[in-house]
């Protein structure tokens, strides 16, 4: 059982590998380590490209390398590959590409550790969290980086914050979960946000007042778009040649994708694969489609999107709520070719279990309404949360789910 593990171990561990090696063939090795050490001193809040602050192959090599120290804690702990870890592992790689880095992270990942060895739990039920919560990161690099304190004070009080928010984040996000029924599968994303909600406030009440950041790479993006490409089309063709076609692969359309749904359960690994490789084109022609650039952003949107199609999400969901926010963008005073208003249509997929469950036209009204609320929420937490769809995801659902369910009961009587 464990060397099987170890195979299955094996296979993320030559992705990330891919990646630092695409970053050194992007970028020489001196001018990577000049991009990572930008990164690392960067504010990360949201928005903060690294491709336009460090560099393309500084961005590579960070995500690549943040993806492999995870999995260096993962097999060490002894944790089976789940959908669940899966989902964890590529959003933690894709957020690397603008807001996650190791100084930021490691104290948040910290904090979920000792919570476990404090309370006697097994790190193995709790990696994906681990993972998860590394979406408040910008808050220990402002604390280090964004104000006036000196560099012992800032690392001392950004390594508490991290590791305080790691300590907490497991019993309130389990509690936060029947906000939104699960409905919203990036829960640890709403937590963070109220988390985020109540730091920035008290920062704002001591007259630290977080500036507002947008710094997105806006150039020649043949590279990013290349390497996202071929990772999907590579799921795709070795899922259906191991599967032998896609036979039974209509098990996991028919799910709604509401929490927990797990892939890696209810099917076998080749179906996952070509599950993760087409929800991950279809992000990819969201992306084509609104004339975007592959930034450090988008990258990391559909890295997160093929993540958690592992766990909840397929193409029969995703499509109705990336259509409605995409509509909303058309018909809306921002403009729908931004980063901004294509990472809202990527990320809005938080809610697909409601098209899963309600059908398409609801599945386009949830995008519609998405879009209203992502693009008001940032400011509530200062952007020290990355998942901001994570946060506006979980009122949405909150607010139509009574709705669609008395529908939905009044239609069936």
């Amino acid at each position: 059982m464990k060397k099987l593990s170890k195979i299955k171990y094996l296979e993320f561990y030559i992705f990330s590998i891919i990646m630092m090696a695409y970053g050194l063939f992007l970028d020489s090795p001196y001018g990577i380590y000049q991009g990572l050490l930008k990164i690392l001193t960067s504010s990360s809040i949201l928005v903060s490209d690294y491709i336009e602050i460090g560099g393309m192959g500084a961005s590579f090599m960070n995500a690549g390398f943040m993806l492999f120290i995870s999995l260096i804690f993962a097999e060490k702990s002894g944790t089976p590959i789940t959908g669940a870890l899966i989902a964890g592992l590529f959003t933690l790689t894709g957020f690397s590409f603008f807001g996650k880095n190791i100084l930021n992270s490691l104290p948040l990942m910290i904090g979920v550790y000792l919570y476990t060895r404090i309370m006697g739990l097994s790190i193995v039920n709790y990696m994906q969290v681990m993972c998860f919560v590394t979406g408040i990161s910008p808050l220990v690099s402002v604390l280090i980086f964004g104000f006036d304190f000196s560099l012992i004070w800032g690392i001392s009080l950004g390594f508490l914050a991290g590791i305080i928010i790691g300590l907490i984040v497991i019993p309130i996000s389990s509690s936060f979960v029947k906000f939104h029924d699960g409905y919203s599968l990036y829960n640890i994303g709403f937590t963070l946000g109220v988390i985020g909600i109540i730091y920035a406030g008290i920062l704002r009440m001591f007259d630290r007042e977080i500036p507002s950041t947008y710094i997105v790479y806006e150039g020649n993006d043949l590279y990013s778009f290349l390497f996202i490409l071929v990772f999907c089309l590579g799921l795709v063709i070795y899922g259906i040649f191991k599967n032998k076609g896609l036979g039974a692969y209509k098990e996991i359309l028919i799910q709604s994708g509401k929490l927990i749904s797990d892939y890696t359960i209810d099917s076998n690994k080749y179906l996952v694969m070509i599950n993760m490789g087409l929800t991950g084109l279809i992000a990819i022609l969201f992306v084509k489609f609104s004339n975007g650039v592959f930034n450090g952003p988008i990258l990391g949107g559909i890295f997160t999107i093929i993540g958690f199609a592992a766990f909840g999400k397929h193409p029969r969901n995703v499509l109705p709520i990336m259509m409605g926010v995409f509509i909303a963008s058309t018909v809306n005073k921002y403009e729908p070719s931004s980063t901004t208003a294509i990472l809202t249509g990527l990320f809005s997929t938080t809610i697909a279990p409601i098209a899963g469950e309600f059908g398409f036209i609801a599945g386009i009204f949830a995008g519609f309404i998405h879009k209203a609320v992502a693009t008001n929420t940032g400011f509530i937490h200062a952007g020290l949360n990355l998942y901001n769809n994570g946060l506006a995801g979980a009122f949405v659902a909150a607010i139509l789910l009574p709705l669609f369910r008395n529908f939905k009961e009044r239609r069936e009587s």
